[in-house]
């Protein structure tokens, strides 16, 4: 398989090219330009049009190119730090217009009067002005290309070594012809031919297609690749589980499971009984009710007489898990928690019980990790919330198994796209439908002049029994961001409803007081928890019916989500407010999204269109692809298309070998 920007021979070094000699090679280097496919690929960052359009049919506001004649003595005027501005009129398509360069001084020698000129700027139709970004003087036809090259070279040199390897090397790689066929594609070479030379507008977009689609279509068959390699079919990765046993415990419990739930049940169970290793990602919106299908999968492992972990970011997420999984399967399986705050006998005791394979299920932070750490047969590892995991971590973990067969969950709706892209080695799961009798939460936006309402709403949830948790975004005072922190927020709450009340939790807090707090809000001792988004995750408290969130607009839709997700999770209807003095049209628009849906895969995708793919997971997040010209969120129709045919080619490649 060819790698994704290998179009040419690969190790063809730059300094075998015509005209670069030791300098010249250093400064490709400097680019991190030393193959000939480097240069091919080292694409244009931007086009100017340098068609000429007609100013009487020009939009406004639209970048143009136009040409006229010099009616005015270009008058230069300087002003704060050496900035200028050149102004003069010119006669252009009969309309005496104004044309006017900003700190380009030296282009007043270049606007003679009653000479033509050729401006490409950015058009005011109200003021009939033109904000000049350069005079150009090459008049052929077509486009202008500017590079990215950090002043090391200028671009006209960069271009002949771009011509140089188009005229004398070979492209031996290209999309196969029946997908070029299929799609109006180009071929690869021609493709790139005219993003850096291009003709026309219409030429121009044909190849950025035709570039798109080959960089998704690659990365897709990278995935199919890796995915082969890390799924060996062997036939001792099967788990024979008892299936009329396990179809008895399922008719046990006290609800019926969902359509999706049911759904998501079966894909792991069916890849149980493949002799392959299990690679599956359970994706549910908060509350949707994934810890139930995963441990019904853990049961069905528990019938062969083999173990099952569950690990997870914090330890009141597994503080969380252990008393679910209790709860819910009682004396069925042999359940232990192991964290950083296990005491050292506790732990001896349970590691002697994973040794000789009387423990069913564990449930453990990082700490199942430590090298003492061994199982019996561990042959089913859950990873709750993956992303806050390192691939090593994951990997260690994986190291431990007798079987392997992996179920990763997220309660973070991750948009279609990324899905794709960044879980595309996986098989997926999604839970959408929310337990019987659960009522979406009610979610209202509110200033901070509307406090009294505020706080009444919180005052009439406590008179009627119920809990309520309060976010704010930091924990002290801030002398560059006006924002409420946790502290003023603690006070104000005590000063209003009583210390006996409330009770404050925030991540600078030690271990033990931070889980001493959580305690008091879930046994129901203190109604009113002050937090930071330390709650985000974890903490699970059905009687708690009201989410306040100070500062709103400085969180992110989806963590607005997920902290709007510790609420709702009874019959009772809930209630989330959101408080926040937006200052940003950007900030305004996720307030009255999150007012408007409480779908958190309609967050997600709007999410990810807000804030990028590179912000939505962070920017240090593995796995996800730097394209050259593709766009992850412009483009996601394409990357289907483009998954499915090389899923569609690499089945067939498996299946002729």
């Amino acid at each position: 398989m060819c790698a994704m920007y290998e179009v040419i021979t690969p190790g063809t070094p730059v300094h075998g090219l015509k005209g670069v000699g030791e300098k010249t090679a250093e400064k490709l280097h400097e680019l991190e330009i030393r193959d000939v496919n480097d240069v091919v690929f080292h694409l244009p960052t931007s086009y100017v049009d340098q068609s000429v359009v007609d100013l009487r049919e020009a939009e406004h506001d639209s970048s143009i190119t136009v040409e006229g004649t010099v009616k005015t003595e270009p008058k230069l005027a300087f002003f704060r730090r050496g900035m200028s501005r050149l102004t003069c009129f010119m006669d252009i398509d009969g309309i005496y217009t104004k044309v006017v360069f900003f700190n380009q001084p030296y282009l007043k020698d270049k606007l003679i009067i009653d000479e033509f000129a050729r401006v490409y700027g950015k058009f005011d139709r109200n003021k009939l002005e033109i904000n000049g970004q350069r005079l150009i003087f090459d008049t052929s036809p077509g486009y202008s290309v500017k590079y990215s090259l950090n002043r090391v070279m200028h671009a006209k040199t960069f271009s002949k070594l771009v011509a140089e390897v188009f005229g004398s090397h070979h492209f031996n790689h290209d999309l196969p012809e029946a997908l070029k066929s299929k799609y109006q594609l180009w071929s690869l070479r021609d493709a790139l031919h005219e993003l850096h030379f291009p003709k026309s507008r219409d030429a121009l977009h044909d190849a950025r297609r035709t570039v798109k689609f080959y960089e998704l279509y690659q990365f897709q068959l990278k995935l199919m690749h890796k995915r082969s390699e890390e799924r060996v079919r062997n036939d001792h990765y099967i788990i024979d589980y008892d299936i009329e046993r396990l179809k008895r415990f399922i008719s046990t419990l006290p609800f019926e499971l969902t359509g999706d739930q049911k759904a998501g049940v079966n894909d792991i169970c069916r890849d149980f009984k493949q002799n392959i290793s299990m690679h599956r990602l359970l994706q549910g919106d908060v509350g949707s009710g994934k810890t139930i299908v995963a441990g019904i999968c853990v049961y069905a492992v528990k019938t062969i007489g083999e173990q099952s972990v569950v690990m997870v970011p914090t330890e009141v997420l597994a503080n969380q898990h252990y008393e679910s999984f209790k709860d819910t399967f009682k004396d069925e399986l042999t359940i232990e928690r192991l964290t950083g705050s296990t005491s050292r006998k506790e732990k001896d005791r349970i590691l002697e019980g994973l040794r000789l394979g009387e423990i069913d299920l564990l449930i453990a932070t990082h700490a199942v990790l430590e090298d003492d750490v061994a199982f019996n047969r561990l042959s089913f590892i859950i990873i709750d919330e993956q992303h806050r995991f390192g691939v090593k971590q994951r990997q260690k973990l994986q190291a431990k198994s007798y079987r392997k067969n992996i179920l990763y969950m997220t309660a973070t709706p991750i948009p279609r796209t990324l899905s794709i892209t960044t879980f595309g080695d996986m098989d997926v799961s999604i839970i959408r439908e929310m337990p019987k009798g659960r009522k979406p939460v009610e979610t209202s936006w509110h200033t901070f002049d509307e406090m009294d309402q505020v706080m009444a709403a919180v005052r009439a949830q406590l008179n009627e029994g119920y809990s309520t948790y309060v976010v704010a975004p930091l924990i002290e005072e801030s002398e560059t961001l006006d924002l409420k922190n946790v502290n003023e927020i603690y006070q104000a709450f005590v000063d209003h409803f009583g210390e006996e009340t409330v009770e404050l939790v925030h991540g600078r807090m030690k271990p033990e007081e931070k889980n001493h707090g959580m305690h008091l809000f879930e046994t129901l001792e203190k109604k009113i928890l002050i937090s930071t988004t330390v709650i985000e995750v974890g903490i699970n408290v059905p009687n708690a019916t009201m989410m306040v969130i100070f500062n709103a607009e400085r969180f992110g839709l989806s963590t607005l989500h997920q902290l709007r997700g510790r609420v709702g999770r009874s019959s009772r209807q809930s209630y989330c407010l959101l408080v926040s003095q937006p200052q940003t049209d950007n900030a305004k628009l996720r307030m009255e999204i999150m007012t408007s849906t409480s779908d958190g895969f309609e967050l997600s995708e709007r999410d990810l269109e807000m804030r990028g793919p590179g912000d939505y997971f962070g920017v240090r997040q593995s796995g996800l692809p730097q394209f050259k010209v593709a766009d992850l969120i412009e483009d996601y129709r394409m990357l289907e298309y483009a998954r499915k045919e090389a899923i569609s080619i690499f089945e067939h490649m498996e299946d002729s070998r």
